[in-house]
């Protein structure tokens, strides 16, 4: 009950590392069944979530190497099992164990040759014999609806290498297997045009069978030719690598000497605690040092070819090397001294003295004249300043843990007076061309009201005497009465309310 728990209440994105240390602290021996068993029960969960088992199972096969190939052959087992009974109340069941194989890619449990056996086993299992009726029906879509979930699944990690033709070629056959099923369902043809979308979207699908022979038949064709040239090419370099060379070794005993960076390997998070697992997102599979299938794929497979890069190692001079940094230091060193002779262009602040610093300072002269004023020519006099005009300013100090203000007299004509003084004068012609411009705004805008209202109120008397009256002047009509006999006249006004500068009654 407490791993079911686990599994199917507790597990999501946040908790799955905390799953995963509970599942370790199981005892093995008597819970690894068992736990094969709810691993295989993905479909009594999220749909959303067949991915967080997958994550578990690469994590538990850290420390348990056989747990997930017991997992791996259980999944397959069952998409057996389900296309030899064609149970129609198996169908989610067979879903999600597509979605988990395909997972199972993503987190390298399997390699491509695995998927591409189940691929060709859903499109061909069963045809060909007496019981091809009930195991795959023509008018049963559910084959092709497997097919897409995988493919959605870890099809788009088959874009390179042997995988890319892989992919291709099945494609094609997939293509063949819906032209023999007939016209698909509308929601299976969307799925199936998703589907082609999203991984080959420059594919061709055929309408005919014998256009897709032909494409098969080319197909077929190109790949004969390039396994004969890649034969050739092995051929020659067998050959060149059996010649000696001036130094009596063999080609391929000085490669094999060489060090190179070209190969990959599958590698797992190396770290002590064994907590930290792959990353949850399993589409930046080959962004987050994960290898690509062609690495992947054991040695022994004739199918795959497996390409091997050398790089040469570049010798590099020490005296050119020398060279360089000596003038890199003096490059630098000539940078940093341009810096130095810059002048530094310090910013003129007019700042102002906080009030409870000014209501607190002793210096009552200080307190009573602002800021920035100028001292008449008598003030100038009493201090000594004769017929020089000076500016008394405040100084914020600090002393000690205390902000003081100090006076001081500084000259006119100093830089700081003139800056000071020209900020002052551009804000107050700024604020008035701003004043300026809003008064004359407004008196536009008070004219043109005034002549609109006035324009108003003459169309509305026109056609009424002096004793007509306003029916209602908030609704945007009334009656005026006419006494020369063509009796009552209506008139109607734009703006809902007439405004008029006649005689008020």
């Amino acid at each position: 009950q407490y791993i079911r728990k686990l599994l199917f209440s507790d597990l999501d994105k946040t908790s799955v590392q905390h799953v995963l240390r509970q599942l370790r602290k199981l005892p093995w021996a008597e819970c690894e069944e068992y736990l094969v068993k709810c691993f295989l029960k993905v479909h009594k969960g999220k749909y959303s979530q067949v991915h967080l088992i997958a994550l578990l199972t690469a994590g538990l096969s850290h420390y348990h190497d056989d747990f997930h190939v017991a997992v791996v052959d259980e999944v397959l087992e069952e998409i057996r099992v389900g296309l030899e009974l064609n149970d129609y109340a198996m169908q989610q069941r067979q879903l999600a164990h597509m979605r988990f194989l395909g997972e199972l890619y993503n987190y390298e449990h399997i390699d491509s040759s695995v998927i591409f056996d189940t691929l060709y086993l859903i499109t061909v299992f069963g045809h060909g014999t007496l019981e091809q009726d009930l195991l795959d029906p023509p008018e049963d879509f559910f084959r092709i609806r497997m097919i897409v979930t995988l493919l959605q699944t870890c099809g788009h990690y088959f874009d390179r290498g042997s995988s890319k033709r892989k992919l291709d070629r099945f494609l094609l056959h997939f293509q063949r297997y819906i032209l023999n099923k007939g016209p698909l369902p509308l929601d299976v043809e969307f799925d199936v045009q998703d589907m082609f979308a999203e991984l080959r979207p420059n594919m061709t699908r055929y309408s005919s069978p014998e256009l897709l022979a032909s494409a098969l038949a080319e197909l077929e064709e190109n790949e004969k030719t390039k396994q004969s040239e890649s034969a050739a090419s092995d051929a020659s370099c067998k050959s060149s690598a059996n010649r000696p060379d001036k130094n009596g070794r063999g080609h391929g005993e000085v490669a094999d000497s060489e060090s190179y960076s070209g190969s990959r390997s599958i590698y797992h998070d190396g770290s002590e605690d064994g907590d930290s697992l792959y990353e949850e997102n399993s589409d930046d599979r080959s962004g987050n040092g994960v290898v690509d299938d062609d690495d992947a794929m054991p040695s022994g497979s004739d199918e795959e070819e497996r390409v091997q890069v050398r790089h040469k190692v570049v010798q590099v001079d020490p005296k050119e090397q020398e060279d360089f940094d000596r003038e890199l230091r003096a490059l630098l060193q000539e940078s940093l001294e341009s810096r130095k002779l810059e002048p530094r262009v310090k910013s003129t602040l007019n700042m102002t003295v906080p009030m409870k610093i000014v209501e607190g300072s002793k210096d009552s002269r200080a307190t009573e004249r602002e800021s920035g004023e100028e001292l008449t020519a008598e003030e100038n006099g009493n201090a000594g300043g004769g017929s020089e005009v000076k500016v008394c300013v405040r100084v914020l100090v600090k002393k000690g843990h205390k902000q003081q203000t100090r006076q001081m007299l500084i000259p006119g004509d100093c830089s700081l007076v003139q800056s000071t003084k020209q900020q002052e004068a551009a804000l107050l012609e700024e604020k008035q061309n701003i004043k300026q411009k809003i008064l004359e705004y407004n008196e536009r805008e008070e004219e043109e009201f005034n002549a609109s209202a006035f324009q108003t109120g003459f169309w509305g008397q026109g056609g009424s005497s002096a004793g007509g009256s306003i029916g209602s002047a908030g609704r945007g009509s009334w009656d005026g009465s006419n006494r020369g006999g063509r009796g009552r006249q209506r008139y109607y006004i734009a703006g809902g309310i007439y405004h008029g500068y006649g005689r008020g009654r």
